[in-house]
């Protein structure tokens, strides 16, 4: 059994580290060459430090980070590209990488022979490379420029011949570094189910600052902060852990720029780390929404299942207001998990203020077991909303359930505060509702269905 289980890791990361040496000046290089390591005329710098993982067999990992965070440095020690410093990289099978954009191109070549030199160091013969040669020009689809120098290209058309190459060498372990994020529309989507073809029988490792692209395709996820891999662990807890500590730390500048500027300011959290930003909206056509203050004495009318225990793993917020109570209501007013596809229901999200908030905003979200976003609402746009320590706040969302395709769905629920352009969470929670939507009767083609619509028909003569 042991046996099996080694033979079946395919990526072995074993305490791996990469120093750099910083010079102040040009002399001090050559004081450092003269004097070796007798004297230290140079800083380190640890780009990649302590950093153990594996990836099995037909595993997907996705690798998550803000800039400079050493994705890029891991990947290419990965591939073989640059020597560690310290500790050691095992692969197993072909590895085929896209990693800078360009990289392995010879600007003066021709596409055309930049496919024959790529597909080379892939391990493809010359005949092996014609016979792929037209499915290779098709998935790049740039036309001419295929027979022009690849200095000439775009950064879209790089990216484009150089995925059509790693689509079509047989390779055994994917490795795909922010590539895809200069394609245009078409060819993402193209580039997408490629990967997702290729995961049935290949590994992946996926470095991405799309959230919903590591969540949809990811098992599970590496966090790299400061050259360390903070944490990995399943996709959804990392990502979670991820967005919590960009929340911290913008919260942590912002505060710190005030102090500064000796200004009193409002705190202000970019819209990708804020789950509920305005331009999430719901694919219901129809989404009625009503916003109510109760129970302005804490000791009366509470709720009935209070969730305001935080989870520090999971959760995150500022605390000025806590999420207490999270309802999906069906026609009958009785709460449900399993909605009835096209009825009306109400999703209810019930908070408890601890602080004085100025605007209060309420939203929801909702993602399919893939972790792709299905569908969202909030209720910003629907007026300014103020609320008073201990004052309980109830936002009602009404609208049709939509047509789902069969199976679970989580929902996750966020309240915030602030500018309603960049607004600040109080307190988000993922996943705290599976739900498990009905469809009588109707089949579903994609990921939901159009609720409501008319069909005419008619011939002519």
């Amino acid at each position: 059994m042991t046996q099996h289980k080694h033979e079946d890791v395919v990526i072995r990361v074993d305490n791996l580290g990469k120093c750099y040496r910083i010079y102040d000046s040009p002399k001090d290089r050559l004081k450092q060459a003269l004097w070796r390591d007798r004297r230290q005329y140079f800083r380190e710098f640890w780009a990649l430090r302590d950093v153990s993982f594996e990836v099995r067999r037909g595993e997907t990992l996705g690798i998550i980070g803000r800039n400079g965070s050493g994705k890029s440095t891991l990947l290419q020690m990965i591939c073989g590209t640059l020597t560690p410093t310290e500790g050691s990289v095992q692969t197993h099978g072909t590895v085929a990488a896209l990693l800078e954009l360009g990289s392995g191109f010879n600007p003066e070549f021709t596409g055309i022979e930049n496919v024959y030199l790529n597909a080379l160091l892939h391990g493809l013969s010359r005949e092996q490379t014609e016979e792929r040669l037209e499915d290779i020009q098709a998935f790049a689809d740039i036309g001419e420029f295929i027979h022009q120098p690849v200095r000439t290209y775009s950064s879209g058309m790089l990216v484009r011949l150089a995925f059509a190459v790693i689509a079509h060498v047989d390779a055994s372990v994917l490795i795909v570094d922010e590539a895809l994020s200069v394609g245009d529309a078409v060819f993402g989507q193209r580039c997408m189910r490629f990967i997702r073809r290729f995961k049935e029988s290949g590994t992946l490792l996926f470095v991405s600052h799309d959230m919903n692209a590591v969540s949809s395709l990811c098992e599970k996820a590496v966090w790299m902060d400061s050259g360390r891999a903070q944490l990995n662990a399943d996709t959804a807890l990392v990502l979670t852990a991820y967005t919590k500590n960009c929340l911290e730390s913008a919260q942590a500048e912002t505060q710190r720029r005030v102090r500064s500027e000796g200004k009193q300011e409002l705190s202000a959290i970019e819209n990708t780390i804020n789950p509920f930003n305005s331009e999430q909206r719901s694919t219901s056509s129809h989404c009625a929404i009503e916003s109510e203050l109760i129970n302005r004495n804490q000791g009366t009318n509470q709720p009935k299942a209070e969730l305001a225990d935080w989870d520090i793993e999971r959760d995150y917020g500022n605390g000025h207001a806590t999420i207490m109570e999270v309802l999906i209501i069906d026609p009958q007013g009785q709460s449900t998990a399993s909605p009835m596809c096209g009825d009306i229901v109400r999703l209810r999200i019930t908070a408890r203020c601890l602080n004085h908030v100025e605007n209060f905003m309420a939203g929801f979200i909702v993602r399919n077991r893939t972790g792709m976003l299905i569908l969202g609402e909030n209720n910003i746009d629907h007026g300014r909303l103020r609320a008073s320590p201990n004052e309980l706040v109830e936002v009602d969302f009404e609208f049709r359930m939509p047509f789902l395709s069969p199976g679970s769905y989580s929902l996750s629920a966020a309240i915030s505060e602030g500018d309603p352009a960049m607004p600040v969470p109080m307190h988000y929670k993922p996943d705290l509702i599976i739900i498990e939507p009905l469809v009588n009767k109707r089949t579903v083609h994609g990921v939901f269905a159009i609720a409501d619509m008319t069909i005419l028909t008619k011939t002519k003569s």
